[in-house]
């Protein structure tokens, strides 16, 4: 149980991943364990006010032996997933609640960038390329150790939990050149996992009316994944 060292006591919800951490290879940090998590702070001024969440991540030096709080992302952001990029710094990508002047939530990932190892994290931005419909999204880093080639998985859609695509980016998120349907139809949460032969794999949740009613795994290589359209 390693609640007392990355919870704070006046944090009230938190929840590690869906997902999975990952270990750092480059500069200072090299060895470090990330695991990307979400917490919402207990409310007790105002029992009507919406409780408000936050990305954050957790890490580990020593294999896993302790266990650090590490640092918060701005308010409304909420389950998050974590890569290591060539130069070392950390792209955090969140599922995002932030709202507009109307009080309309802007269906748009929120991204932001590490250059602590995870201690800290920069100003966050909305990536207008990846619609989302407020829902988990995963990210992987599949790129050598000089590449950065990036690939993120979520339901890409700004109005309901359906379109389940696959991007690519060969510029460490900067932009995004490749994409595939995955299931068009009702779709949520996924996972990406590089196979040991170098292929893709996505484990989704879909179904035809309602997201959840199966979990699905497709496998696929790049080449396909270039090859923009639906599978």
């Amino acid at each position: 149980d390693v609640t007392a060292s990355v919870k704070r006591a006046d944090w009230e919800w938190y929840a590690t991943g869906p997902g999975r951490g990952i270990q750092l290879a480059r500069g200072e940090h090299a060895g470090r364990l990330v695991v990307p998590c979400d917490h919402g702070p207990a409310i007790a001024d105002d029992a009507n006010r919406p409780p408000v969440s936050y990305s954050h991540v957790f890490y580990s030096d020593d294999h896993g032996q302790t266990w650090h709080r590490g640092g918060s992302v701005a308010p409304h952001t909420d389950e998050c997933a974590v890569v290591e990029l060539s130069d070392g710094r950390l792209l955090l990508n969140a599922r995002n609640e932030m709202t507009d002047e109307t009080g309309a939530v802007v269906n748009r990932r929120a991204v932001a960038h590490s250059d602590d190892g995870g201690e800290s994290w920069g100003e966050v931005s909305l990536d207008d390329d990846l619609p989302d419909p407020v829902c988990q999204g995963s990210l992987l880093r599949y790129g050598t150790a000089d590449e950065d080639v990036v690939l993120f998985s979520n339901p890409a859609s700004a109005a309901d939990r359906e379109n389940l695509t696959v991007r690519m980016s060969e510029d460490g998120g900067q932009s995004w050149s490749s994409s595939r349907t995955l299931h068009t139809g009702p779709a949520a949460y996924s996972c990406l996992i590089r196979l040991p032969d170098g292929d893709v794999g996505c484990l989704y949740e879909c179904g035809e009316q309602t997201p959840y009613e199966t979990l699905r795994f497709a496998r696929f290589d790049l080449d396909w994944l270039r090859d923009d359209g639906e599978a």
